[in-house]
């Protein structure tokens, strides 16, 4: 037996369960993939987020508040005063931002561009003002306007940069989704839950098959020894132990005696994924750290697919 110790380039954020012939070193190998990270920056003259997005990981790594006066004058000052004070501020404001910028960007190696964001033309005044550092400046893909400078306002940035971030995993599952619910909302080709996506994957129908990574179901197979009959049924791991102390005691639905049994217990997600290779369908696994992956996981039960025709 050999044993070999990974240690993977940045904290695992998914749990895996997994029984059969082979190891899943999948969510491994998409780490060594993503290699390329785009930083983004929205702002104002009220404060300003900073964040980065490699792979499928977007992270809030700092926001800060401006400082600056309100535009109203305090009593007894001029105009005039008031208004070189006000400027020295942004202007001491928006080389702190940069300086953030500077530490934050340029210490990734990999880092593929720079977004910049925000509501109104503060966002532009910065960029075209002498504050970033160039390799910074070289590096700005595209100045984007949002309506917030938080973290729903990096989130308005990803949406509104698809195409400039077309091939980064995070924004895929999220367009992946987006389709998804597009064909639900038309009634079309799209179907969600255990038995509808079972019974379209053995009709061969389907296109796409969505698994979130958080589906945390186990499916028990239950058998009658004494006259056959036969049920599946989907629970929470932890219900497992009380639920087969009861099936001790239960009697069967179609011969009435005391003969039920678990004869098979798999993850949900094994289920699923092992029946998909077997008949050739593309698997989505979709991580629940944006607004799509978490709708898929809470409101259409972790499964869900997209049809090849109506059926």
């Amino acid at each position: 037996m050999e044993i070999y110790v990974v240690i993977p380039p940045r904290p695992l954020d998914i749990y895996l369960y997994r029984c059969n012939s082979r190891f899943h070193v999948e969510p491994l190998l998409d780490m060594f993939k993503e290699k390329e990270t785009y930083g983004i920056l929205v702002m104002d003259n009220s404060g300003a987020t900073f964040a980065t997005l490699k792979g499928r990981h977007l992270e809030i790594v700092k926001s800060i508040t401006s400082g600056i006066s309100s535009k109203h004058r305090a009593g007894g000052q001029s105009a005039r005063r008031f208004e070189r004070l006000r400027e020295a501020e942004i202007n001491e404001y928006y080389k702190r931002v940069a300086n953030y910028a500077n530490q934050i960007f340029l210490g990734i190696p990999d880092l593929k561009g720079l977004i910049i964001g925000g509501p109104g033309p503060s966002k532009q005044y910065f960029v075209d003002g002498d504050y970033l550092h160039y390799t910074l400046k070289n590096k700005i893909l595209a100045v984007v306007d949002t309506s917030y400078v938080d973290e729903q306002g990096v989130k308005e940035i990803v949406r509104r940069s698809s195409e400039i971030l077309k091939d980064v995993r995070y924004v895929e599952e999220k367009n992946i989704i987006q389709q998804f619910l597009a064909e639900v909302g038309k009634d079309g080709l799209a179907v969600y839950g255990f038995d509808e996506v079972k019974k379209s994957l053995e009709a061969g129908n389907v296109k796409t098959l969505l698994l979130s990574e958080d589906l945390d179901l186990m499916l028990i197979s239950v058998k009658c020894s004494n006259c056959g009959y036969s049920e599946n049924l989907t629970m929470k791991p932890a219900d497992l132990v009380k639920f087969e102390f009861d099936l001790s005691k239960r009697q069967c639905p179609k011969c009435g005696n005391q003969g039920l049994n678990i004869v098979d217990r798999k993850p949900l997600i094994d289920f699923f994924t092992e029946l998909a290779e077997k008949l050739n369908v593309n698997v989505e696994m979709i991580s629940s750290s944006h607004e799509e992956g978490e709708m898929l996981l809470n409101s259409f039960g972790g499964v869900a697919a997209i049809l090849k025709y109506k059926g």
